[in-house]
């Protein structure tokens, strides 16, 4: 009987583990086994199964007792229905992108529901400190394969099945420029890997200011990340780190912070003149062109600059004619699938632009939900959650962040399991 209560717990800490790795081990392992179909859902059917017998747990052991959580599961629950309600209010949707779809934007709170679900009924099972220090493990050997890319063939991901044919690009480079190359390493692409950087980031950053002692560890651990994620050449995982970790130090050095901000503004308001100027002196520069703008004058396609906030007015335009919702999957990575493509490169904005600004409201709400819980917990695992989070809404402003699996299953297992009660 022993065994069942520490199956939820054993299913939090496999998809912890392997999401990082799916889309690798997906492509590689069905080049031997086929399936590929069957390889890509099988995570999503495992967290579903996981889901179910997590919540059959909980009532068992304390029947509807633990009111915050049964709260979030039935407004997740609603998040779920409403989406199929808004798929049969438009009958022309395509069931496959809409299935797919459905499962995309419904299993971030599915993975919460996991995590929650395990703190209430596995929590002998386990420490926060064990499964936070694990997070940064798996993380690190993310970023060694990553740097390692970097110095291997360009082409070096088709051994393992990586092809547009299958559905993913085996190299990805600035403005498809070949010597500007940028790491994904196991994950999609690299903006994805720059915002599942952004929570080990800002754990490591905020472990470097507890523990003066292993400060020399957690520093080489800072340097190999910040490589990583300086490499994976992401401007929105770049900004989203930076103000991760910023939350990070203020909340743990608030009235310091305050003095020398009152005391050195001059000099910190001077030092981004400088750093403004210097972009913009050397703007002419062919890697600060491409870096930092990631286009130049031998651009052929539409500067990327201007296909983000293009795809965000369109995007716009279709919730204004539709606000209840076109359908799941007629927006975001899953409408690649479909004859009309609808890329909005924001997140909230895919989202009310399938299931309505209603579906938009409820997720934020739900968001905010979790967001006070983590700050009225107001400790270190709930701070390093709280700043991440906002790096990683910035990166949703700019991409579909959330839409993939790595990032969503990181995230919110973790604040899954950290907002228990005390």
């Amino acid at each position: 009987m022993d065994k069942i209560w520490r199956l939820p717990y054993l299913a939090t800490v496999f998809l912890l583990v392997y999401m990082p790795f799916h889309l690798f081990l997906s492509q590689w392992l069905s080049t031997y086994t086929g399936y590929l179909d069957f390889w890509k859902i099988a995570k999503d059917l495992l967290l579903f199964a996981a889901i179910l017998l997590t919540a059959g747990l909980v009532y068992i052991r304390n029947n509807f007792k633990d009111r915050l959580f049964w709260l979030f599961f039935a407004f997740s629950t609603l998040y779920f229905l409403l989406h199929l309600l808004i798929w049969q209010m438009n009958p022309d949707t395509a069931d496959k992108p809409a299935i797919l779809a459905t499962a995309y934007n419904c299993r971030l709170l599915g993975y919460a529901i996991l995590g929650w679900g395990t703190s209430i009924v596995a929590k002998k099972y386990f420490t926060l400190k064990q499964i936070f220090r694990l997070t940064i493990i798996i993380s690190t050997i993310v970023c060694i394969l990553g740097i390692i890319q970097y110095l291997l063939p360009k082409d070096f991901m088709t051994h393992f099945g990586y092809s547009l044919d299958r559905g993913v690009k085996p190299a990805f480079f600035i403005d498809e420029k070949p010597d500007l190359p940028r790491i994904m390493s196991t994950l999609r692409d690299p903006n994805s890997l720059g915002a599942y950087l952004i929570l080990p980031i800002t754990i490591l950053a905020g472990a470097w200011l507890k523990k003066p002692k292993l400060r020399m560890l957690f520093s080489g651990l800072l340097l190999l990340h910040a490589l990583a994620l300086f490499l994976t050449f992401s401007r929105s995982a770049w900004v989203g780190a930076v103000l991760a970790v910023g939350i990070m130090f203020f909340w743990h050095f608030k009235e310091r912070t305050k003095l020398i901000v009152k005391k050195y503004w001059p000099l910190i308001v001077a030092g981004l003149v400088v750093l403004t100027a210097g972009v913009f002196m050397l703007r002419d520069q062919y890697v600060v062109q491409n870096v930092v703008f990631h286009s130049d004058e031998n651009t052929r396609r539409t500067d990327s600059n201007n296909l983000h906030a293009q795809f965000a007015e369109n995007g716009l335009k279709g919730i204004a004619n539709e606000p209840f919702g076109h359908g799941p999957g007629t927006a975001g990575l899953v409408s690649i699938q479909t004859k009309q493509v609808v890329l909005t490169e924001n997140y909230f904005i895919q989202i009310s632009y399938e299931v309505g600004i209603i579906g938009l409201a409820l997720l934020v709400g739900i968001m905010i939900f979790v967001c006070k819980l983590l700050y009225e917990r107001n400790d270190f695992y709930a701070s390093a959650l709280l700043a991440s989070f906002a790096g990683i809404t910035f990166c949703c402003l700019l991409l579909h962040t959330w839409s993939n699996e790595a990032v969503a299953a990181q995230w919110w297992l973790l604040a899954g399991l950290v907002m228990k009660e005390k």
